[in-house]
């Protein structure tokens, strides 16, 4: 009689990518605010009970006036560079969901429903959600930049005026005060708004060391 094995859950797949970011290591934090989002390196302290994922609270140095974005309830993007993954990337999404002060400062997430495993090596798309605009037709478009890859980013923008048109048209995006040409290559209509696929005119070179130094770069910063 064949025995079937039985598949794993979510839970345990997140719990096995969780795992394999050592204790200690720096991660990347990015809090998402109203109005934008701040960028911040810290430490991974580890994981508890299989429930809680705790952080370091970043330092003065790290954050200033810190207290201001790290609250609970915060939503938070966290990735981190897996040193023995040739280049892989985990990277989740989750709420503030405590804060310690003693004996230290320390942030409490709880565990999220899903963990991506992303390689930059690759065409993967690495989730972030970036304030950029977009030049087009002569008309400027503020939105969120989804995601990013070596070829092109994901475009989010709310309007209530059809913009498929713009598919196959040159544009410029302003992303971090840097400017990437590109061009409209899928229009994709969602509820109040629309997604611009655009492929950038640019190296994947120059955009791997664009990611690097934005998205996962986890050079050790003063604490």
């Amino acid at each position: 009689m064949e025995i079937k094995k039985v598949p794993k859950t979510q839970k345990q797949l997140n719990l096995e990518k969780l795992t394999c970011i050592p204790a200690g290591s720096l991660v990347d934090v990015e809090i998402i605010t109203p109005t934008n989002s701040k960028r911040v390196k810290t430490e991974f302290i580890g994981l508890m009970n299989e429930q809680y994922i705790i952080l370091n609270y970043p330092s003065s140095k790290r954050l200033a006036n810190g207290s201001d974005f790290i609250k609970d309830g915060v939503m938070v993007i966290i990735r981190a560079v897996l040193e023995a993954g040739g280049g892989q990337v985990i990277a989740f999404r989750q709420q503030i969901s405590a804060l310690s002060s003693h004996p230290y400062r320390l942030i409490f997430l709880d565990f999220p429903q899903q963990v991506q495993l992303y390689s930059l090596r690759s065409e993967a798309r690495i989730p972030t959600l970036f304030p950029a605009n977009l030049v087009i037709s002569e008309q400027k478009l503020a939105g969120l930049i989804k995601d990013i890859s070596v070829t092109g980013v994901q475009f989010d923008i709310n309007s209530k005026e059809d913009l498929s048109a713009f598919k196959g048209q040159s544009c410029q995006i302003t992303l971090s005060k840097r400017e990437f040409s590109g061009k409209v290559c899928s229009v994709r209509k969602r509820a109040g708004g629309f997604m611009f696929g655009v492929q950038l005119d640019t190296s994947e070179d120059e955009m791997k060391k664009f990611m690097e130094e934005h998205l996962i770069d986890l050079s050790v910063l003063d604490s």
